[in-house]
C-alpha cells in the first residue's frame, strides 16, 4: 500500500472534484429561482438531463478508453467538463443552453468515471484493490459535506454568480489534477490496440454475470436512500436521523476499515452485503422513533460502508485485463440505471399502497434474493476457483 498511497490520494482526489461538479447541482432549483425560473417540470429536465446522459453513454464511452487510453480520455473528459460546466454557468437564464451544456457534462462526467475507475482496477495490484477502493470512494461522498454546504452557503447568502462558478472552478482543478497522472507507468496504456474483446465475450463469464446480477441487487438498496425522505415523513421522523447515520458509518469504514477489504473474501460476502442494506430499509419501516430509524440507518450503512467499495473491487476480480474497461463501464451503468428505476417503483408503490409498505415490498424481496444470488451465482464461481487453484503439493 505505501508505494501506490500517493496514487491513491490522486484517485480520491479525482473522485472528489468529479463528485463535487456533480453535487453542486443539487441545488440548481434555488439558482435558477434568481432567474424567475420555478416551474418544476422545467427544473426536473434540467436535474435529470444529467443522470440520463450519464447512464445511457456508460457502454458507449469505454470505447473512447479503449482506442485512446486513460490519459487521453480523462484530460479530454475533464476538460468537456470544464467547457460545457462553464457553458452552464453563462447560459443564464436560457433552459435551452443550460439542457444542452448539462446533457455534455453527462457524457463527459460518465468517460470521466469509468476511464478513472478502469485505470485504477489495472493499476492497483489485487492484494490491495480492495481497500484501493474503499479509502477512494470516501471522495464519492465528502463533497456532500464540503462542497454542498459551501454551494448552499452562497445561494442563500445572496452569491448565486459565485455558486455557479464551483462546478467550472473544480472541473479545472480535476483537469490539473489528471495532467499529473504518470498513466505510463502502468504499462497497460502501451498495448492499447490489443484485442479488447466484445460483451458477448464479457457476458459469457460466470464471474462477470454474477457480479453483474449482484450489483443490481445491491445498487436498488442503496438507490432506496433517495426516497427515505417521504417512508421519514410518512411515519413523522426527522429523515436525517437514518441517512446521517448511514453516511457516517460508510465513512468511517471506508477510512479507518478500509484494509478489511483486502481480507475478506469479495465474493462469498457480495450477497450478504445487499442482504444487510435490505435489512436495513425494511426494519426501518417499523421504527417509532427516531432512534430507532438511526439504528436502522447504521445496519444500513454497515452493508454500504463495506458493499460499494466491495462491489467495485470484484469488477477487478471477475474478468481478465483485455474486459476491464467494459465491465467497469457495466458496472457504473447498472449502478446508474437502479438509481432511475428503483424511486419510480417506489413511487409507484406508494401511491397504490404507501411508502412503508412500498418500502417492506421492494427491500423484503431483495433479502429474500440475497441466499439465491449467493447460492446460484456466486457459489459456482467459487467452487470454479477452487478448482482451478493451483495444488500446494
Amino acid at each position: 500500500m505505501k508505494n501506490y498511497r500517493f496514487l491513491i490520494f490522486k484517485f480520491f482526489a479525482a473522485n472528489f472534484a468529479l463528485m463535487s461538479l456533480s453535487n453542486v447541482y443539487y441545488l440548481l432549483a434555488p439558482y435558477l429561482k434568481t432567474y424567475g425560473i420555478v416551474d418544476p417540470g422545467i427544473i426536473g429536465w434540467v436535474l435529470g438531463s444529467y443522470y440520463a446522459a450519464s447512464t445511457f453513454s456508460r457502454p458507449l464511452v469505454v470505447r473512447l478508453v479503449e482506442k485512446y487510453g486513460f490519459y487521453l480520455t480523462l484530460v479530454m473528459a475533464a476538460a468537456v467538463n470544464l467547457i460545457s460546466s462553464a457553458g452552464v454557468a453563462l447560459a443564464g437564464s436560457s433552459i435551452t443552453q443550460i439542457l444542452f451544456w448539462r446533457i455534455l457534462t453527462g457524457v463527459s462526467s460518465s468517460l470521466f468515471l469509468v476511464s478513472l475507475t478502469t485505470y485504477q482496477i489495472i493499476s492497483v495490484p489485487d492484494e490491495i484493490r480492495g481497500s484501493s477502493f474503499a479509502l477512494v470512494s470516501a471522495g464519492c461522498i465528502a463533497p456532500l459535506v464540503t462542497a454542498v454546504p459551501l454551494a448552499d452557503w452562497l445561494l442563500h447568502h445572496g452569491h448565486p454568480l459565485f455558486y455557479i462558478w464551483l462546478g467550472p472552478l473544480v472541473s479545472f482543478l480535476s483537469l490539473i489534477l489528471v495532467m499529473s497522472f504518470k498513466i505510463e507507468e502502468v504499462g497497460y496504456e502501451k498495448r492499447q490496440k490489443q484485442d479488447w474483446g466484445s460483451y458477448s465475450d464479457l457476458f459469457r463469464l460466470p464471474s462477470v454475470r454474477a457480479l453483474f446480477v449482484s450489483i443490481i441487487f445491491f445498487s436498488f438498496t442503496d438507490a432506496c436512500i433517495l426516497s427515505v425522505a417521504g417512508l421519514a415523513m410518512e411515519k413523522g421522523l426527522v429523515p436525517s436521523s437514518f441517512i446521517s447515520a448511514n453516511a457516517a458509518l460508510s465513512v468511517f469504514i471506508r477510512l479507518f476499515l478500509f484494509r478489511h477489504l483486502d481480507r475478506f473474501p469479495r465474493m462469498k460476502l457480495a450477497a450478504p452485503m445487499f442482504a444487510l442494506t435490505s435489512a436495513g430499509l425494511f426494519l426501518s419501516t417499523f421504527a417509532w422513533n427516531n432512534v430507532m430509524f438511526m439504528m436502522c440507518g447504521i445496519l444500513f450503512g454497515l452493508g454500504m460502508g463495506y458493499g460499494f467499495p466491495m462491489h467495485l473491487a470484484l469488477a477487478g476480480d471477475v474478468a481478465p485485463p483485455r474486459l476491464r474497461p467494459k465491465v467497469t463501464s457495466m458496472v457504473w451503468f447498472l449502478m446508474a440505471l437502479s438509481f432511475f428505476i428503483c424511486p419510480l417503483i417506489i413511487g409507484y408503490l406508494s401511491a397504490l399502497l404507501d411508502y412503508t409498505r412500498a418500502f417492506q415490498i421492494v427491500a423484503g424481496a431483495v433479502f429474500l434474493i440475497s441466499p439465491l444470488v449467493h447460492i446460484y451465482f456466486w457459489k459456482p464461481v467459487i467452487s470454479s476457483k477452487k478448482k482451478n487453484a493451483p495444488s500446494s503439493s
